[in-house]
C-alpha cells in the first residue's frame, strides 16, 4: 500500500507462493482515515488468510497502526508489519502489537538506523533482490 510498489513486485511475490493484496484506494495516504478505510475495504474484499503481514510502502508506513486497528475490528489477526522504504509511525503504548521489520533499497536510508534503534529487524537489499528479500523477511515475522 502507499506509493506504487516497485515494478512487478506483487507478481514476483505471488510466484513465491504469497497471497498478495495490493489495495488501490483512491485517497492519498496524506488523507489518513479515508485512506485507511479504503485500504481496509480492499483487504476485506480479497479475504486473505490470517495472520496478515501488513506491508507499508513510502508515505503509507505511518498508517499501518491504524490499518491494524481496522483489521482487528474485522477479526483478522495481524502477525507482523514490514516497512518497505516507508516512513515510520509514532510508537504508542499498545503498538506495535506484532513483530516489525524495515527493508530499504538504499544503503544510506536513515530510517534503517531508526528501525534498528526500535529493535526491529532492519535490512538493505539491492532492487534486483527485493522480492526474495521481502519474502524471506515476511516469513521470519
Amino acid at each position: 500500500m502507499g506509493a506504487p510498489l516497485p515494478g512487478g513486485l506483487a507478481d514476483e511475490l505471488r510466484t513465491q507462493g504469497l497471497h498478495v493484496v495490493v489495495p488501490q484506494p483512491t485517497d492519498d495516504p496524506a488523507t489518513g482515515a479515508r485512506y485507511v478505510a479504503g485500504t481496509a475495504l480492499a483487504i476485506a474484499a480479497a479475504a486473505p488468510e490470517a495472520p496478515l503481514v501488513l506491508v507499508g510502502h513510502g508515505p503509507a508506513g505511518p498508517l499501518l497502526p491504524s490499518l491494524a486497528v481496522a483489521q482487528k475490528a474485522a477479526h483478522r489477526l495481524v502477525g507482523g508489519y514490514v516497512f518497505l522504504d516507508a516512513d515510520l509511525p509514532v510508537l504508542n503504548g499498545d503498538w506495535p502489537d506484532a513483530p516489525c521489520a524495515f527493508l530499504a533499497t538504499s544503503p544510506d536510508d536513515a530510517r534503517l538506523k531508526a528501525a534498528r534503534a526500535r529493535a526491529w529487524e532492519a535490512a538493505h537489499t539491492e532492487p534486483q533482490n527485493l522480492s526474495e528479500t521481502l519474502s524471506k523477511m515476511i516469513a521470519q515475522l
